[in-house]
């Protein structure tokens, strides 16, 4: 299942650190949210680029769309519209200001979407754990709970898309049965019976770790992080370029 979200490929996208795709991921977004007009045209031709050299197909953004549009209609009432009546809402008016600033959030949460949805589609689970713990292992030399956290959050990344897969092939079996209504509800309903299945899976997985982790003499406190790939030149290439474009980015925002 998690195929569809992770495109096997072999452009340049996919064969930078992963660490820097995890770093710039976080930049570029908290460039989105500080971003003017100006600044997200810059950051949606970006976005768009990314998108277009990660191979990834038109038909896995309609998830985006959909979850864009929700929201949207979330901020277009909550910022647009201006109650004058207190507690009743339903008396009002739309403003103008309020429409635009709903817009530019819309806007906004949509570039983020898409930016994540890119990073999914060329960062394998086991790269997004072994690059945060690589770049929080500095903590880890310090406390015990930040190597116990670090742990924690590897493992979290990498059984994510096992439970996926399970989870697919769960609701595959129940197709096969005969089982899936054709109707919104009656499919959210057949989601919310797949959560015991699912739960029990997760804690049977959960004591299975437990158990290897006890085999092998893991002690509290002592986690080591797997050294990624040597840093190449097209690492320091991307580098430089992302440098460049926040640079740009943040000029024209604080012009």
């Amino acid at each position: 299942m998690y195929q569809e979200v992770y495109v096997e490929s072999e452009t340049r996208l996919h064969r930078l650190d992963p660490r820097l795709k995890v770093v710039a991921l976080i930049g570029i977004s908290l460039l989105i949210s500080l971003a003017g007009i100006s600044g997200l045209l810059i950051l949606s031709l970006g976005v768009a680029l990314l998108g277009k050299i990660s191979r990834l197909s038109y038909r896995s953004l309609l998830s985006i769309v959909g979850a864009a549009f929700l929201l949207g209609l979330f901020y277009l009432w909550g910022m647009g519209w201006e109650s004058t009546q207190g507690w009743r809402l339903w008396q009002g008016h739309w403003s103008v200001s309020g429409l635009s600033a709903a817009g530019m959030m819309i806007w906004k949460i949509f570039l983020i979407f898409s930016l994540t949805r890119v990073f999914l589609a060329v960062t394998k689970p086991l790269e997004m754990g072994l690059s945060i713990a690589c770049l929080l292992n500095p903590l880890a030399k310090r406390s015990r709970r930040a190597a116990d956290f670090i742990l924690l959050l590897t493992l979290t990344l990498r059984f994510i898309p096992l439970l996926a897969e399970e989870t697919g092939q769960l609701w595959k079996a129940r197709a096969a049965k005969g089982k899936t209504p054709a109707s919104f509800a009656g499919r959210c309903g057949e989601l919310l019976r797949l959560v015991p299945p699912v739960f029990l899976i997760s804690l049977r997985r959960a004591e299975e770790l437990a158990e290897n982790l006890i085999a092998r003499g893991y002690q509290p406190g002592r986690y080591r992080v797997v050294r990624l790939n040597s840093w190449q030149r097209t690492d320091s290439v991307a580098l430089i370029i992302w440098l460049i474009w926040s640079g740009v980015v943040m000029g024209i925002t604080l012009w």
